[in-house]
């Protein structure tokens, strides 16, 4: 008489993310918490956080957030993840208890332990396909650019509103092409006080003020 093979256990996984670390919980097929550890955003701690879930027995992890080197790490460790939201994980927190601040280690927690029990409602993620991912990191080039610009712009503002107020309310924004020109051949207050609004208008019909966008 063959004796049966006993059932493995399930082991899920909760990952709270932030910019700098991770905090990771595992859990048990009771909800009871295996390991919980933190690893830095870098490549030894991702290389950390998937070699430790691996040695749980952890398959099944949930995540807040769905792209970024993390989920690219976790996913080529063959877990399979769930992406829970963050206005999701809030709701929840009363769930388990609590509706307070945000706690990245009781937040991991509910991660693993919502993957344990819900897991056939959610979705799991797949591998993009390569233009998807090319998609994804011009996407997140372009957003990165585009905070740079009204960075710099701001700057630039708020210097104009000090030294050179009138070039501050001149046009509509500090990153169009026509206010650059403008900056370029008029450099202080005092040498566009040589302007007058016939002047000024000769030179934009001149183009001497070229230039993308309007004024």
């Amino acid at each position: 008489m063959s004796i049966p093979e006993p059932a493995a256990v399930r082991v899920t996984a909760g990952v709270d993310w932030a910019k700098d670390d991770h905090v990771v919980c595992v859990v048990g097929e009771q909800g009871e918490v295996i390991d919980r550890f933190a690893v830095t955003h870098d490549a030894a701690g991702l290389k950390q956080a998937c070699r430790r879930l691996t040695r749980a027995g952890a398959d099944e992890v949930g995540i807040e957030r769905g792209d970024g080197p993390l989920v690219a790490a976790l996913l080529r460790a063959g877990l399979r993840l769930y992406v829970i939201p963050p206005g999701q994980v809030k709701n929840l927190r009363s769930r388990y208890g609590s509706a307070g601040n945000k706690d990245d280690r009781f937040d991991a927690y509910v991660l693993a332990d919502v993957v344990r029990t819900d897991a056939h409602r959610l979705r799991p993620m797949v591998f993009d396909s390569s233009a998807t991912t090319t998609l994804r990191a011009s996407v997140r080039a372009r957003r990165d650019l585009v905070a740079a610009r009204v960075a710099v712009g701001n700057q630039l503002l708020a210097h104009l509103q000090t030294v050179f107020p009138g070039a501050a309310v001149l046009f509509s924004g500090m990153h169009q092409g026509v206010t650059l020109s403008f900056l370029e051949r008029f450099t202080t207050q005092e040498h566009a006080d040589w302007l007058s609004t016939k002047r000024l208008a000769y030179l934009a019909g001149r183009r001497v003020l070229p230039g993308r966008g309007g004024p």
